[in-house]
């Protein structure tokens, strides 16, 4: 079997000029899409079941929390810390404490 070697640079980057994926996406991407989406009234009878009728207790939540992303997006997540100042203050406020081994980080 013979290998065919891209033309890289040292950083592994292709060079200029040269793709990873020459032929591009396949053609036949946007069908896939399209016939999973023609399953989705199923899909979410299917979730409805799950969550009313499932016997284990975290099939039935995952199926509820499934519904809800969907209908509603996923919740937020809010990180309160006592630092003031930008948002890049903030990150890295939370990564001391984290990196500090404290894990008091509070999600409102």
């Amino acid at each position: 079997m013979q290998t065919i070697q891209k033309a890289r640079l040292r950083s592994g980057q292709f060079a200029p000029g040269q793709s990873g994926n020459p032929g591009g996406r396949p053609k036949d991407e946007h069908r896939v899409a399209e016939l999973s989406r023609s399953y989705t009234l199923e899909a979410i009878d299917t979730l409805v079941e799950l969550m009313r009728d499932g016997k284990d207790e975290r099939i039935r939540g995952t199926a509820a929390q499934a519904l809800l992303d969907r209908g509603w997006g996923k919740a937020k997540v809010e990180v309160v810390t006592g630092a003031e100042g930008s948002y890049l203050d903030v990150l890295r406020a939370v990564n001391e404490r984290l990196a500090g081994g404290k894990r008091d980080v509070h999600i409102a």
